[in-house]
């Protein structure tokens, strides 16, 4: 199984001061089964501010992986209540980064589905974030 689909991916932030910020992106993609896991790849665009990077998700029943390459570069892993460090490399210097889960959600089948993830964002140890990233796969 390897096919084209439609990605919708969108992100809530809810900072400190109580203010939210929402990003939506639809876009085409790939998506696959491998070894049990589910595999999704897309491109970034200018609406995310990542215009020229490509990212990877690795789906399991309990974590996510993402992998991103190109302009900006960075790999996460997302499992429930494990707090996870990463380097987040951009055009504009590297961000030390974490990410702390309170939802791990992966409802996909060959047909498609969603992955619902809940998280704290941290930057340089300052927690920045309060976020909800809601992803769903349909056949194209």
């Amino acid at each position: 199984m390897n096919k084209e689909v439609i990605i919708s991916v969108t992100g809530t932030q809810l900072n400190e001061y109580g203010e939210v910020d929402s990003q939506e992106l639809i876009t085409t993609g790939s998506y696959y089964l491998k070894n049990g896991a589910y595999f999704i790849m897309y491109s970034e665009s200018e609406v995310t501010g990542m215009s020229g990077t490509t990212t990877f998700l690795k789906a399991e029943p309990d974590r996510v992986t993402l992998n991103r390459t190109g302009t900006s570069r960075q790999k996460q892993v997302f499992e429930s209540g494990r707090r996870r460090r990463a380097n987040y490399i951009t055009p504009f210097g590297v961000m030390y980064v974490a990410v702390t889960p309170s939802k791990v959600e992966v409802n996909l089948t060959e047909a498609g589905g969603s992955i619902n993830l809940e998280y704290v964002l941290e930057v340089e140890n300052e927690k920045i974030s309060a976020n909800k990233l809601s992803l769903t796969v349909r056949e194209a």
